[in-house]
C-alpha cells in the first residue's frame, strides 16, 4: 500500500545532493582558478649567442646574435664577482657589441653572462673558463720555460674552447669550422701544433663539447702535443767540425715528438713520430723540426 506523499519526499533527496554537488564543483572551480591567477609562469630568458674570449690581459664579451639585453638586466661576473661595470655593461647589449675588460694582473678563472629578469629570476646565459694567472702574466701566447720566454704570436691559431663556440653556431650538423695548418691551439693550459690541411671540427661534436686531447684522439695524428716542460739548446748537444749538425747528448733523450728546441732566437718543435738524435738547416721542415715562436730578450 502506497501512503500518500511518500514518492514527493522520495524525491527530494537527490535534488538536494545534485544542488551540493554542483556547489561543491563552483567553489572547487573557484579555488582552482583563484590559485592559477596568483601565480603566473616565469618570464623566459632571452635567447642569445654570446661569445667570451680574452687576447692577454684583454676579457671580452661579444653579443653574436639574438634580443638586446637591457642596461641592468645582465650581470657580468669573474670567479662569482661582479664586474660588469669594470666591462663598461652599464649599456644595452645587443647583437654586434663588444664588452671589454683589462684584467691587468688580476687572475681570471670563469667568465660568466647572467640575465635577470623582472621577477628577479635569474638565469646563466654563457660561460667560459679563461685560466689567466694573476701577477702580469697571463697572455696565452707568451711560453715561459726554464727562464727563457717565447713568443707565439705569428704561429697562433685559436683558443680551442673558441674554436667549438663558433662550431655551435654553424648552421647544419655537418657544417665545420676549419683548423689552420701549422698553427698553434690552446685549450686549458695544452699547447698542439697543427700538421695538415683539413683538419676541422663538425657542428655536431662541436655539440659534444670535446677538450682538444678528446678531439686529437678522434682525429690522430693530425696534430703534435707541444711538450711544454723543458727546451732543448745548443747546450744540449754536441757540434760537428764539418757542417752544422748538432747531435743531442744522452742525458736528454729520447728527444721524442712534441719536444722543443731553440736556436738562434728561433723556437722549433719536433713533429716527427721517431726520435731526433740530430738538429741541422737541413733538417728545418715540414716532416722533422718547425718553427713555431720567437726567443724574447
Amino acid at each position: 500500500m502506497i501512503l500518500p506523499g511518500s514518492q514527493k519526499d522520495d524525491a527530494v533527496s537527490p535534488v538536494i545532493g545534485t544542488i551540493f554537488l554542483v556547489a561543491l564543483t563552483i567553489v572547487l572551480i573557484g579555488i582552482v582558478g583563484a590559485a592559477m591567477m596568483a601565480y603566473s609562469l616565469p618570464e623566459p630568458a632571452p635567447i642569445v649567442g654570446i661569445s667570451i674570449g680574452n687576447q692577454g690581459n684583454i676579457i671580452t664579451v661579444t653579443q653574436l646574435n639574438g634580443a638586446v639585453l637591457q642596461a641592468g638586466s645582465y650581470t657580468i661576473l669573474v670567479d662569482g664577482v661582479d664586474k660588469t661595470a669594470a666591462f663598461g655593461g652599464d649599456v644595452d647589449f645587443g647583437p654586434g657589441i663588444t664588452l671589454s675588460w683589462d684584467s691587468g694582473s688580476e687572475a681570471v678563472g670563469t667568465v660568466s653572462v647572467v640575465y635577470t629578469s623582472d621577477k628577479g629570476v635569474s638565469t646563466l646565459l654563457a660561460e667560459k673558463r679563461i685560466g689567466k694567472t694573476g701577477g702580469g702574466g697571463g697572455d696565452i701566447k707568451i711560453l715561459e720555460i726554464n727562464g727563457m720566454k717565447f713568443d707565439l704570436s705569428d704561429y697562433w691559431g685559436s683558443e680551442w674552447i673558441d674554436i667549438v663556440d663558433d662550431a655551435k653556431n654553424l648552421t647544419n650538423d655537418w657544417n665545420t669550422i676549419t683548423l689552420i695548418r701549422h698553427k698553434i691551439y690552446y685549450d686549458d693550459g695544452e699547447y698542439w701544433f697543427n700538421l695538415n690541411d683539413g683538419l676541422s671540427l663538425r657542428k655536431d661534436e662541436a655539440e659534444l663539447d670535446p677538450s682538444l686531447s678528446e678531439f686529437n684522439l678522434a682525429h690522430p695524428n693530425q696534430m703534435v702535443y707541444i711538450i711544454i716542460t723543458r727546451v732543448l739548446t745548443p747546450d744540449n748537444t754536441t757540434g760537428n767540425p764539418w757542417n752544422d749538425e748538432r747531435t743531442f747528448n744522452d742525458d736528454v733523450k729520447p728527444v721524442n715528438k712534441g719536444t722543443l728546441y731553440c736556436t738562434d732566437m728561433k723556437l722549433y718543435v719536433y713533429v716527427n713520430n721517431t726520435p731526433s738524435t740530430i738538429f741541422s738547416s737541413s733538417h728545418i721542415n715540414d716532416g722533422e723540426w718547425i718553427q713555431i715562436g720567437i726567443q724574447i730578450i
